[in-house]
């Protein structure tokens, strides 16, 4: 399945091709670039709770594979713990097919020789989820980094973007989004595209070196 979304103002034409973002226009002049959303590389898919972003990296990632490893991070605990959680889950599980291989992380601390190692396409969802898997959980960054790098097959991550999510008072939270900031930053510092994803609509995000507005 090929998901065909535009962002920003959309060229003459663009809207006829499919798997195609569209061409995205920076205010009196254009980056003039066009991006194929079609998986071929390694992408983050961020943003809020509940903004699609899980389903439009799903459908991304499936589009012209014959098997996918969807890396589940939530601890089980937290299934047998919270109703509302297990359906969630359940939701995910029920739209993926049986061409779809789950891996339940029990060690956050797995992740790095997963992503390092994988053979087959592989989706990691969600980054929140592995942060929060284990409160003494430190994740090595730079760990991180190298197999993602390393990494030889299509590689996506689902994200909550930190500032969008669901803010308690505490100190262990905000332990919790700090770490979740610089993992998302650490993670799209080393893949191709990074999308930005709210209420089921999609954006691509640009460093300003990419854009040429620093040197």
């Amino acid at each position: 399945m090929t998901t065909a979304v535009f962002v920003g103002k959309v060229g003459p034409g663009d809207e006829t091709e499919p798997g195609y973002l569209g061409t995205l226009y920076e205010s009196s002049r254009s980056i003039g670039r066009c991006v194929d959303i079609k998986n071929s590389g390694k992408y983050i898919f961020l943003g809020g709770t509940r903004s699609g972003k899980s389903l439009l990296a799903e459908n991304t990632i499936a589009t012209g594979h014959s098997e996918i490893c969807y890396v589940a991070t939530a601890p089980r605990a937290w299934v047998m713990s919270d109703a509302d959680f297990a359906a969630r889950v359940a939701g995910h599980q029920a739209r993926r097919g049986a061409n779809w291989r789950t891996v339940e992380l029990d060690v956050p601390g797995d992740l790095y020789d997963l992503i390092e190692n994988a053979e087959i396409p592989t989706l990691v969802d969600s980054v929140g989820g592995w942060v929060a898997h284990d409160i003494d959980f430190i994740p090595d960054f730079l760990r991180l980094e190298r197999a993602i790098r390393r990494c030889n097959v299509p590689l996506s991550f689902v994200a909550e973007e930190a500032g969008l999510s669901v803010h308690p008072q505490s100190a262990a939270v905000r332990r919790y989004v700090d770490l979740l900031g610089q993992a998302n930053q650490t993670i799209a510092n080393c893949v191709d595209r990074v999308f930005f994803v709210a209420a089921g609509r999609v954006i691509e995000l640009f460093s300003l070196i990419f854009a040429g507005e620093v040197s």
